[in-house]
């Protein structure tokens, strides 16, 4: 495993602590400890800092319509103050995160929003903890109203 990644398994509760060292990016970190303890689904929580943070929020077209804003990336590191994401499949495949987090920046501003992969590298710490589910899948594919790709729940085959 990386270096920039200190993790633990705890088997009593079935859990994965620990913490993604600076310059590792939050999603490439998650799904790196994921792969090495076999974790195909997931739901994940953490909180700490990174070099600047990534992100899309929604935003409503005239017509009531929602769609995401463009990509909003800041211009100071960030205090990571709570972020939640899921680990599920992607359309093709491959494990990725779904992460939704809120945070302060160097300037005292409050901000968040739907946090973009390979985007958002650690500053300093950022601390987690992992909950693998057993039983269930997730796998992204378009939503059958809007047509946007999200997480389908499914039992594990």
């Amino acid at each position: 495993m990386d270096n920039r990644i200190q993790a633990v398994y705890d088997g009593t509760t079935n859990r994965i602590i620990g913490r993604l060292k600076k310059d590792i990016d939050l999603f490439e970190g998650i799904i790196e400890i994921c792969k090495e303890h076999s974790v195909e689904a997931a739901q994940f929580q953490c909180m700490g800092s990174l070099a600047y943070a990534t992100f899309v929020q929604l935003d409503q077209n005239e017509d009531k319509s929602l769609q995401y804003s463009n990509r909003i990336v800041t211009d100071t590191p960030v205090e990571l103050l709570t972020g939640t994401g899921f680990v599920g499949h992607s359309a093709e495949g491959e494990l990725e995160v779904h992460f939704h987090g809120l945070f302060v920046d160097c300037n005292k501003n409050i901000n968040g929003g739907h946090f973009i992969g390979g985007e958002n590298p650690i500053a300093i710490t950022v601390e987690f903890i992992i909950f693998p589910l057993l039983d269930a899948a997730m796998q992204r594919r378009p939503d059958e109203i809007s047509g946007i790709p999200v997480f389908h729940f499914l039992e594990k085959e």
